[in-house]
């Protein structure tokens, strides 16, 4: 019997050995930055099942996410039959299972269940495009699992060191790739043209070191960095050899694509299926010649906001800024057909509350064309700081700010809420967006 109990007691303390360092709040400053590491991978998925299309499939008692549970505690695999797994999952990437691999297949397929339903619900919509584009590049498809590790497949998450986007690319690394940033687009938002930027941008790491590993390590922590841990290994040319010199949140990053790879292969060996996710895969997309407010396209088509939003996440205030060019909308494929038939409606509808005629110190401008272009400009700048300005008709156009709702603003102006959401066509939800112009009657 106590035999039994040291043996017991060794393989709980070799099981809590492998289980990676998962704190339950943020890690402060100076602490072990692997554990910094895996707290991302954490908060990333924990924001992925707040996105609104996520936490509404999770409010239906009947869904995937609804009946699943997240075990806690770290369950024994066996590791001989994972290991074979692992080897046939079929990839020219040098995966393999070991002490550093097992903890984040664990995470994955164990411990956080209810993320894993709803990363393969939203894979089934944004995974098949990235596969065409990955094949387009010849980099292997499996590649696109990088996202679920990045961003959790968000394609709004931001770090805290300004990495954007479901790739989460720098601003730096984004423009090298055509990822162009402005006032009013961030193309790193865009799921569709950041994986074309991080195909080709991992075609460039794997021709620098010549192993995926070594690849994938230097997208999380940048090509010097691995030169750097290279050249300490003794000029080692494979990950497993070099990853005891790389940083150390750097380290679990392959390991952690692995677990993501493995989950992706196998999660119906643990009862794991995709949720359904209501973000729509029947899209298509149209090339918009006017600049138009995307509360312009809902209103007038009676669709969501937030399905617009969802579809179209580069565009920074709700505005396709087609002022000399044209940008493109995605919507459903009804929706557009609907567009078509009703743009001019579009285009009309309460077009001076959007794009305000202004006067510059030179020319009067009475909107359209490059005049609302800087209407536009003007409106994005003065939404930071909840401006104010009196049209041509007299109201005062008040132009939303982060923070504000429409109660504060009805107080500053001496409102009640209802008749400041009926004179704007508010609906019942009181939603606003930054940047949104209020008009403010005149007393």
């Amino acid at each position: 019997m106590k035999r039994l109990l040291i043996y017991t007691t060794l393989l709980t303390g070799l099981v809590l050995l492998l289980i990676p360092c998962v704190p339950a709040q943020e890690p402060p400053p100076g602490t072990d930055p692997a554990c910094e590491f895996d707290q991302h991978l954490i908060k990333e998925m924990d924001n992925m099942l707040n996105l609104w299309y996520v936490k509404r499939e999770a409010a239906n008692a009947k869904s995937v996410l609804a009946k699943l549970k997240d075990v806690d505690s770290s369950m024994v695999h066996i590791d001989s039959l994972v290991a074979l797994r692992v080897k046939e999952m079929g990839t020219i990437i040098p995966v393999t299972y070991n002490e550093y691999v097992k903890p984040y297949i664990e995470l994955y397929v164990i411990k956080r269940k209810r993320s894993s339903a709803a990363l393969l619900g939203l894979a089934q919509y944004y995974y098949p495009a990235m596969q065409e584009i990955f094949d387009k590049y010849g980099v292997p498809e499996e590649l696109i699992y990088i996202t679920i590790i990045e961003s959790g497949l968000n394609p709004l998450a931001v770090s805290r060191a300004g990495a954007t986007g479901i790739w989460q690319f720098m601003y730096t690394t984004g423009k090298m790739y055509g990822l162009d940033v402005n006032t009013f687009i961030d193309r790193r938002r865009n799921a569709f043209e950041a994986t074309d930027a991080a195909a080709r941008h991992l075609r460039d790491l794997h021709n620098m070191f010549n192993d995926w590993g070594l690849a994938i390590s230097a997208y999380n922590c940048g090509p010097g960095n691995v030169r750097k841990a290279i050249a300490r290994s003794g000029n080692k040319s494979d990950f497993w050899s070099v990853r005891p010199f790389l940083p150390r949140e750097t380290q679990n990053y392959f390991p952690a694509f692995i677990g993501a790879f493995y989950m992706m292969k196998y999660h119906n060996l643990y009862g794991i299926k995709p949720a359904k996710i209501a973000i729509p895969s029947d899209v298509d997309t149209i090339m918009v010649k006017h600049e138009v407010h995307f509360e312009q396209i809902a209103h007038v088509l009676n669709i969501s906001i937030d399905e617009i939003k969802t579809l179209n996440p580069q565009y920074k205030l709700d505005i396709i800024p087609a002022y000399a060019e044209s940008y493109p909308l995605r919507l459903r494929t009804k929706d557009i057909i609907h567009f078509i038939n009703q743009k001019d409606n579009i285009y009309a509808y309460n077009h001076d509350t959007y794009f305000l005629p202004v006067k510059n110190q030179e020319n009067s401008f009475t909107g359209g064309g490059n005049a609302t272009a800087q209407i536009a400009k003007a409106s994005s700048a003065k939404a930071g700081s909840g401006s104010a300005a009196k049209s041509s008709s007299g109201v005062t156009i008040y132009i939303v700010k982060k923070g504000d709702t429409l109660s504060s603003i009805a107080q500053k102006y001496r409102m009640d809420v209802k008749q400041l959401a009926s004179y704007n066509s508010i609906g019942n939800l009181h939603k606003l967006s930054i940047g949104q112009r209020l008009k403010i009657p005149k007393k």
